[in-house]
Parts: structure tokens; C-alpha cells; sequence
């Protein structure tokens, strides 16, 4: 998967910047995280039975602890990253 531009990395940095996101890691208490240079999009589901793939999902953008691997997930809308037309 290619790497992000560091423009990209800078726009989730300013969006969870101004949304309060700059505590440290709540397992290991390690100020600093990176970015994943990819989305995660959790599906949406109506029911626990069964997978659906290809329905609605919440696009997000992830960061992991740089110490001790916890992971965390932003979704993209609340931090206005949504392409204009999606919801």
C-alpha cells in the first residue's frame, strides 16, 4: 500500500488537533502515536448472524500507539474529512 503524503498526515493531524485528541495512550500512558496509511471502514450491520459485505460502513482513520500497539479509531465524518457528497 503506498505511504500517505505528509499533507494528508498533516490534515488528520490538524482535524484531531482541533477535536481534543492529544491525550496519551490509555493502556501504556506513551505520548506518541502514527498514522495508518490506509482507512478502515467499519461495516454497519442490522444484524450478528451474518457478514454483509459491500453495505454501509463508517470510514475511519486509525493511529497506534508507537510503544505498545493500541489502536485507535477517528471517524472521518466527525473530524469533517468526508468527502463532499458522502455521509
Amino acid at each position: 500500500m503506498p505511504e500517505w503524503s505528509q499533507d494528508q498526515k498533516d490534515r488528520i493531524i490538524k482535524a484531531l488537533t482541533e477535536k481534543g485528541v492529544d491525550l496519551p495512550c490509555p493502556r501504556c500512558g506513551h505520548p506518541n502515536f502514527t498514522i495508518l496509511s490506509g482507512y478502515f471502514a467499519q461495516p454497519i450491520q442490522a444484524e450478528l448472524g451474518s457478514i454483509m459485505l459491500g453495505g454501509p460502513n463508517i470510514p475511519s482513520v486509525v493511529t497506534v500507539c508507537t510503544q505498545c500497539g493500541f489502536i485507535s479509531q477517528h471517524a472521518l465524518g466527525a473530524l469533517g474529512l468526508l468527502p463532499s457528497g458522502e455521509e
